[in-house]
């Protein structure tokens, strides 16, 4: 469609036409680091203090020690990122709002990351005291006191945010976006409405299938748990993706660069490929152990190794003889070729395939837990809720996982934004 567009416009239009879909790439790539840093103050607020994290129920799901790290260290990226593409520094009043955000950020990761915290200080509390369960209740007053002014600045954070944001400057960009996603959300909701009403009038017993209504209650009830064992599954699905996606790239740039190579390789990757996953998962437990997280990620790579290597070997080939002959006419060398030629020509059939590895990865890490390992993983929660007809329970963790799955290919969506403006751009065109 892109194509067709570019073709079909008048020389005078052709110049601007790309410009203008970047910019509204750019403007969506905007609206989504809002929306996550928005999400991360929220989150982080309750990591820094333990009557949050440990008295309310939202708080207990980020309780995991491994886990914080990573939203302080996701909300300083993405508040940096933010600044950045808003040029947060162009006048005084947004310099000011981008230093709110830039301290808050600060503030989250000295106290969860450094586990230095400016508010013990103020109160004069030691920092242990804010990194464990509250059981001396001599300490609550000051503890209430750190909490409240560490929500008056996570309130500053979010105004600054908003502020620096202006979302009402593009309610025609989100409208436009309602409109383009209207039937998807349509057929999402007709779906839910039939799905609750049929079980009702048809009295369908809910040991088949529970009501959407009871499965988002379940949700609600149990999401803390959901939570914790979900991260431990993805972080097996995030190592194991790096390892998979990065040896096929690798495997791909020798098999591009050395044909007979490639020839050698590739039925024995379509080999490879075709054989089932719940085949592999059995045998690798049984040669990293179960309870190793090496087995989960082995399996992992495996899913994501050949996609990456066989769509980087599709790409690097894909330039034409006519664009090699004008390199080469140009005296360039085979390594310039490579940079300036063939890898960009790469990168729209890579992303590609780093996309499909973010669902393949979560499938993986899922499916080896149901063949043995820690207790502690999405695949072992919902084999256990299924065997033990605990059905919402195991439907709340397949929205988990669905979920995990959304966010990780549109983090992958988000760097190929970076990496390749103009071809979202064009598409959204």
């Amino acid at each position: 469609m892109a194509e067709t567009t570019l073709k079909a416009a008048p020389p005078s239009a052709r110049p601007r036409l790309l410009p203008r879909a970047i910019q509204a790439s750019g403007s969506a790539g905007r609206d989504s680091l809002a929306i996550i840093a928005l999400l991360l103050i929220v989150v982080t607020v309750h990591i820094q203090n333990p009557l949050l994290q440990f008295e309310t129920q939202f708080g207990r799901a980020f309780r995991n020690a491994s886990l914080q790290p990573v939203l302080a260290l996701g909300l300083a990226l993405v508040v940096g990122l933010l600044i950045h593409d808003m040029r947060a520094w162009r006048n005084g009043f947004t310099s000011f709002l981008g230093g709110v955000l830039a301290a808050y950020s600060a503030f989250i990761v000295l106290a969860v990351v450094f586990h230095w915290h400016a508010l013990a200080v103020l109160v004069g509390l030691p920092v242990e005291a804010f990194e464990a369960q509250v059981r001396d209740d001599s300490l609550r007053p000051a503890l209430e006191t750190a909490l409240s002014a560490a929500l008056a600045f996570e309130a500053l954070a979010i105004v600054s945010l908003v502020l620096l944001w202006s979302p009402w400057e593009r309610l025609a960009i989100y409208r436009q976006a309602i409109q383009r996603n209207a039937p998807a959300l349509l057929v999402a909701v007709i779906v839910l409405v039939a799905w609750e009403v049929l079980i009702v009038v048809l009295r369908i017993q809910e040991f088949f299938i529970p009501r959407p209504s009871r499965i988002f209650n379940t949700l609600i009830d149990i999401y803390p748990r959901l939570v914790t064992v979900s991260w431990n599954t993805f972080q097996n699905a995030i190592w194991g993706y790096i390892f998979g996606c990065g040896l096929g790239f690798l495997t791909g740039v020798a098999s591009a660069r050395f044909v007979g190579f490639s020839r050698a390789l590739l039925p024995v990757a379509i080999a490879l490929n075709s054989v089932p996953i719940i085949a592999f998962a059995p045998i690798i437990n049984n040669w990293f152990g179960a309870l190793n997280p090496a087995s989960k990620m082995a399996i992992v790579a495996i899913m994501t190794y050949f996609p990456a290597m066989i769509s980087t070997v599709r790409g690097l080939n894909s330039v034409t003889p006519l664009q090699l002959e004008l390199m080469r006419s140009y005296a360039a060398n085979p390594g310039q070729i490579f940079r300036k030629l063939r890898l960009p020509a790469s990168l729209p059939f890579i992303f590609s395939a780093l996309k499909v590895g973010t669902t393949a990865s979560m499938i993986g890490a899922i499916v080896s837990e149901y063949f043995g390992g820690t207790t502690q993983g999405l695949g072992y929660r919902i084999r256990e809720d299924a065997a033990n007809f605990k059905y919402p329970d195991a439907w709340a963790a397949i929205i988990i996982a669905s979920l995990l799955g959304i966010l990780f290919y549109s983090l992958v969506s988000a760097v190929e934004r970076r990496f390749m403006p103009w071809q979202h751009g064009l598409r959204d065109e």
